[in-house]
C-alpha cells in the first residue's frame, strides 16, 4: 500500500476554517525559533489577527474568547519558509559577529532577520508575483454555547475576569495585548504565580498587584462591577492587600527588551489595549491604523 505524499497549501490560498487542511500555529513557530519573535514579524501577526477580530467584533458583535499563540494559525509551508529564513539569518549573524575576545559580557547581537524577503510565491509557475504570509485566527464556535467562553490562559485574563464582572468583546483586546507582549519579548506580561509562595499570596492577588503596577489603581466603578470586587477591594476602590507596590511603565519594561526605535509606538499600542475600564480599550478596527504598523506594508492593503 503506497503512501500519499503530503501536500502543503500556499498561504495565500490556505483556508484555516477547513478542518481537513493541515495547519501550524504561532505557538509551533515559537517552539522552533524561540519565544521572542522579530518585532516586524509580530506586527504581521498582529495585523492579521486584528483584521479577524475586527470582522468578528463589528460584523457579529461576538468575542473570540480564546486568544492565544496556539489559535493563530499559519500554513505549514509558510512556517517552514519562516524557519528557514530565521536560521539563515542566524547563521549570517554568527558569521559576522565579533570574536568573543572583542565582545563585552553585556553586549547582545540581534539576529539580522530581513522581513523584506519573507514572501511566498503566488503560484509555482509565477515569476515575479509574490503574496505575503497569511496568519489566521482559529475561531471558536461562536453560535454554540460553551462552558467558559473566555480565555483559559490564567495570566492573560482581563481584570473583569478576576472581578467576576461581565465580559465582552473588549476582553479579546486585553488578551491580545498579553499575547503580543509575549511574542515581542519572549516573556509573560503578567505571571500570576510570581512570589505567591514568598509573600503568601494567591495567584489572583499576585495577578491584581501586577495589573496595578502596570496599569495604575483600579477605578471605583470597575471594582464595583463584579461579584468579587468586594473580596479584593475596599468601598473606596483601594485594594485590601497590604503589600509594597512597584509601579512601572510599559516603556520601562520594554526598554531592555526591544530596539529603542520601537519602544514608543509599542508601549502606546499596548497601553491603549490594557485599559482597566473595558469600554476605554481601543477597538480592533481602530488599532489597525495605529502608528506601530506604519512600516508594515503588504499587497492586501
Amino acid at each position: 500500500m503506497s503512501s500519499r505524499p503530503e501536500v502543503y497549501i500556499p498561504g495565500h490560498v490556505w483556508d484555516s476554517q477547513n478542518p481537513s487542511e493541515r495547519y501550524a500555529s504561532v505557538g509551533d513557530l515559537c517552539a522552533h525559533i524561540g519565544d521572542q519573535l522579530p518585532i516586524h514579524l509580530v506586527k504581521w501577526i498582529a495585523r492579521d489577527v486584528l483584521r479577524g477580530l475586527a470582522n468578528l467584533h463589528e460584523s457579529r458583535g461576538k468575542a473570540h474568547g480564546d486568544l492565544s499563540q496556539d489559535c493563530i494559525l499559519i500554513s505549514p509551508q509558510d512556517m517552514k519558509m519562516l524557519i528557514s529564513q530565521f536560521y539563515y539569518a542566524d547563521a549570517q549573524s554568527q558569521h559576522t559577529m565579533p570574536q568573543s575576545s572583542e565582545m563585552s559580557h553585556t553586549e547582545t547581537h540581534p539576529i539580522l532577520f530581513n522581513m523584506d524577503t519573507v514572501v511566498v510565491p503566488a503560484a509555482p509557475s509565477s515569476t515575479l508575483a509574490f503574496k505575503p504570509i497569511v496568519f489566521r485566527l482559529c475561531y471558536p464556535e461562536v453560535d454554540r454555547p460553551r462552558h467558559n467562553p473566555f480565555c483559559d490562559s490564567f495570566g492573560m485574563r482581563p481584570p473583569e475576569a478576576l472581578l467576576d464582572a461581565p465580559q465582552g468583546i473588549s476582553a479579546d483586546i486585553w488578551t491580545l495585548a498579553c499575547v503580543l507582549y509575549e511574542l515581542i519579548t519572549g516573556e509573560s506580561l503578567i505571571d500570576p504565580f510570581f512570589q505567591t509562595l514568598e509573600l503568601g499570596l494567591t495567584p489572583e492577588e499576585s495577578h491584581l498587584i501586577q495589573i496595578i503596577e502596570i496599569c495604575g489603581e483600579f477605578p471605583r466603578d470597575v471594582t464595583k462591577s463584579g461579584a468579587n470586587g468586594c473580596k479584593w477591594f475596599h468601598d473606596d476602590g483601594t485594594i485590601r492587600l497590604e503589600t509594597t507596590y512597584y509601579p512601572v511603565t510599559l516603556k520601562d519594561i520594554l526598554h531592555s527588551r526591544i530596539e529603542p526605535s520601537e519602544i514608543t509606538h509599542t508601549a502606546d499600542l499596548l497601553r491603549s489595549m490594557l485599559r482597566l475600564r473595558p469600554q476605554e480599550r481601543a477597538k480592533a478596527v481602530d488599532l489597525l491604523n495605529h502608528p506601530w504598523f506604519h512600516d508594515v506594508v503588504d499587497e492586501r492593503d
